[in-house]
Formats: structure tokens, C-alpha cells, sequence
């Protein structure tokens, strides 16, 4: 009968909770047609260590939908947990 229940509670809801999203989203604006894009950063496992050894960075490359335009997004963090320090984007601006 447990089974039955648990399964229950999954389908409606009543299951285990969802995992934490650790991720870190970042939104652009492109210049050329002003769409906004989101990106996702996982800090756990996207971070790569910088040259001066201490702080660690992620270079993305996102597309949009309208105008198929690449927009660069450097991002640094001071640690693996996404403190972020500086952010460079190219071919956009930054939304937040």
C-alpha cells in the first residue's frame, strides 16, 4: 500500500522536493535587435581558474532568437560559489 501511496504523492506533488537550482543567470540585451537572452552559469562545474591563480572566470557565447547575432559574456567570480567581480560582454549590454 506504501507504494501506491508514495507514487501518488509523487504524481500530485507530495513527493520528495525538487533540487536546488545553484545556477547563476545572467541576462544580455543584444544591440543589434534589443532581444533579451538569459544564460545560465553552474558555478560547480563551468568555473575555470584564472591566471593569477585566485579568481576563476566562464566565457560564454549565447544566440538569440531574432537575430542570430553571438554575444560574448565574460564573467569573473572571486570564488566557486559565484561571487561575481567584474563582467564583460560583447556584441550586447547587460540587463541586471
Amino acid at each position: 500500500m506504501g507504494g501506491v501511496i508514495d507514487f501518488l504523492k509523487g504524481i500530485f506533488g507530495g513527493g520528495p522536493s525538487a533540487p536546488v537550482d545553484s545556477g547563476v543567470y545572467v541576462k544580455v540585451r543584444c544591440n543589434a535587435c534589443g532581444e533579451i537572452i538569459q544564460a545560465r552559469v553552474n558555478p560547480s562545474a563551468e568555473l575555470s581558474l584564472a591566471d593569477d591563480g585566485q579568481s576563476y572566470f566562464v566565457r560564454k557565447v549565447v544566440v538569440g532568437r531574432q537575430c542570430f547575432r553571438s554575444i560574448e559574456i565574460e564573467l569573473r567570480y572571486a570564488d566557486l560559489r559565484g561571487k561575481e567581480i567584474s563582467r564583460e560582454v560583447h556584441g550586447g549590454t547587460s540587463v541586471d
